[in-house]
């Protein structure tokens, strides 16, 4: 009978954690996102501000930012000093790709993430900057959507947790 109290006990915790953790995602993926939107805003005040190599860019961004953001953006870095043929935007997407999963982002992020790449080198000083507003807006307008999700999900999954423990021990005992 013990065996079946601690048993039920540990299978309720697991499933409860579960929950838990489940909830946080959106709190992971809004702490990369405020990242991302630091990096994007150091971005654009140096494109707009100052004639800085786009591989010194961003160094200082990786310098200047947390996590998965500063990987990336210092794996892009490195890529464009050693260039070995590659476009920036080539070099861009594989950083992207190489901290993908470490990251949060989801895919429509990803998808704005590599659209950001694609004027990197190439295009002039007023569409880099217009590319990065543009990301910007983006991030913003995904990070109010997040708040509002988060604030129904958060409980949601932490109740579906616990509940889903209770219904094992139910089934299994």
């Amino acid at each position: 009978m013990l065996f079946k109290l601690t048993g039920g006990a540990v299978v309720i915790l697991c499933c409860y954690l579960w929950g838990f953790y489940m909830s946080k995602l959106g709190a992971f993926r809004m702490q990369d996102l405020e990242q991302l939107k630091k990096a994007i805003t150091i971005f654009n005040a140096e494109i707009t501000y100052s004639a800085t190599p786009l591989f010194e860019v961003f160094n200082e961004i990786s310098n200047r930012t947390n996590g998965v953001v500063a990987m990336a953006f210092e794996a892009a870095a490195e890529g464009l000093l050693s260039r070995k043929g590659k476009t920036a935007e080539e070099i861009w997407n594989k950083s992207v790709i190489d901290v993908q999963t470490n990251a949060y982002f989801n895919e429509e992020d990803m998808e704005y993430l590599f659209s950001f790449g694609r004027t990197l080198g190439f295009a002039d000083k007023e569409m880099q900057v217009q590319n990065a507003i543009l990301l910007l807006d983006y991030i913003q307008n995904a990070q109010i959507t997040l708040r509002e999700k988060r604030k129904v999900d958060e409980r949601l999954y932490k109740t579906l947790g616990l509940l889903g423990g209770i219904m094992v021990c139910i089934v299994l005992f």
